[in-house]
């Protein structure tokens, strides 16, 4: 893929080598290259955008598993499913092929005087998962809920805290119902300060939100949730448009009333709830 070819995305580097980590997590390690300009975010669940062999027309935002600014290597998980572009990719990536990347960012921000740690993840999101455990200090307690395909999927971390991972095995990841939100809130939570970290399929990240903000009333810098991907996203796109004035007139109508960025998006997210999305 030549520097012309890279659209918008300004650097690019070679494919080392590949791993199948689990049965359906793939790991490309790309070393060289323009990597030698790349600068870490510093956040441990830092993403950027991938362009994809042959042209780079085809892009997507992935997690940087690993980053050794020594050896100007970069791991990216890959969880490969059936239809995915990327994860097509990913399972058949040779060897010297050109993969292009862009900066990065990310959202992970405990505050100072959190006691624990909450990470609720899907298969996509499993990679900054392990990133963030494993740059935990000792004095870190954390608990991971945490959603693969299958038992064989689970995968162990290193890490210098305490730890402790609650396995759901076979549901969400575009198999079937998602049981994130209900085991996050199940689980008992500590009587202390904390911090609570998902990342996963958009409408699940709707209702943990919906939990963290308004049945416990928690200020924002209490959790971070983002969605990482749609399911069914084709079909939800197509529904999308058939109501898209009603959810622009509700983010306009936030947006004129002087409203911050969280309250906007609850009137987004209230919207999409009202038109079935």
């Amino acid at each position: 893929m030549s520097d012309d070819s890279l659209g918008d995305l300004d650097w690019s580097a070679p494919v080392a080598r590949t791993r199948r980590v689990t049965p359906n997590m793939q790991r490309i390690t790309l070393a060289g290259g323009d990597l030698s300009r790349f600068e870490s975010s510093g956040t441990p669940d830092e993403r950027l955008l991938l362009a994809f062999p042959p042209d780079g027309a085809e892009k997507r935002s992935y997690t940087v598993r690993r980053w050794d600014p020594e050896a100007l290597e970069m791991d990216i998980d890959f969880a490969v499913h059936a239809g995915g572009v990327a994860a097509r990719w990913a399972a058949s990536a040779c060897q010297g092929e050109i993969l292009g990347f862009s900066t990065a960012s990310g959202w992970y921000t405990p505050p100072a005087d959190a006691e624990w740690q909450l990470l609720v993840a899907d298969m996509t999101a499993l990679p900054a998962v392990g990133r963030i455990v494993e740059e935990l200090p000792g004095s870190a307690r954390v608990h991971v809920i945490a959603e693969v395909t299958t038992p064989a999927d689970r995968q162990n971390f290193v890490t210098d805290a305490a730890l402790a991972v609650t396995w759901l095995d076979g549901s969400g990841n575009g198999a079937g119902d998602s049981l994130l939100a209900e085991a996050a809130r199940e689980w008992s939570r500590p009587d202390a300060p904390g911090y609570v970290w998902f990342a996963g399929e958009a409408t699940v990240s709707r209702v943990v939100r919906r939990w963290l903000r308004h049945e416990l009333g928690w200020h924002t810098d209490r959790y971070d949730v983002i969605g990482y991907w749609r399911d069914n996203k084709e079909e939800w796109v197509a529904r999308y448009e058939s109501v898209r004035e009603q959810i622009e007139a509700a983010r306009d109508a936030a947006l004129a009333a002087g409203d911050d960025f969280d309250t906007v998006r609850d009137a987004v997210d209230a919207a999409l709830d009202r038109t079935g999305l």
